[in-house]
């Protein structure tokens, strides 16, 4: 957003590292998720196994038997050093600050609609906006750049001494 205020290229070079922070705090939102929901999935076998005295088995046909497919997210589940340090970065920003710097990073810029006009079959590509970022958090978009640009200047700093450092 604030890419045409970035003068240097330490500069942009610092955004860049900011955003892959970012990149990686939603991998990591959504991989604790993953984890939460397969602990719920665990949770039933074991009642089912405390119930029944045995694991439960598989069908056999692979449209109804997930019992596989949940050992196996389970074994395939990660979670990397790079989530985490960016959890602990992101984490010390405000609620408020955290939710659009994500949404941001999640939408603002990407294909929301794809039509085709039937007149004279033009594609026709409606992106996600500031504007309707904004919309999604209540704020109007004055203030959701502002919370947007001051999320990443507080990664920034936080990254700035590791930068200087190496």
């Amino acid at each position: 957003m604030a890419e045409q205020n970035r003068k240097t290229a330490e500069q942009r070079e610092l955004r860049a590292k900011a955003e892959a922070v970012v990149d990686n705090f939603i991998d990591y939102l959504l991989a604790i998720r993953r984890v939460d929901d397969i602990a719920h999935e665990g949770r039933h076998i074991l009642g089912i196994y405390q119930s029944h005295g045995e694991i439960p088995r598989g069908s056999g046909f692979s449209g109804f038997c997930t019992l596989a497919a949940k050992v196996d997210r389970i074994r395939f589940q990660e979670v990397t050093s790079r989530m985490v340090e960016a959890d602990s970065i992101v984490g010390q920003l405000a609620e408020d600050h955290q939710e659009a710097v994500c949404l941001d990073k999640l939408l603002r810029g990407k294909t929301r609609i794809v039509a085709i006009d039937p007149l004279n079959e033009k594609r026709l590509e409606i992106t996600y906006t500031t504007a309707y970022c904004a919309e999604l958090l209540g704020l109007s978009q004055d203030t959701y750049r502002k919370r947007v640009s001051r999320a990443y200047q507080q990664i920034e700093n936080v990254l700035q001494p590791v930068s200087q450092v190496a």
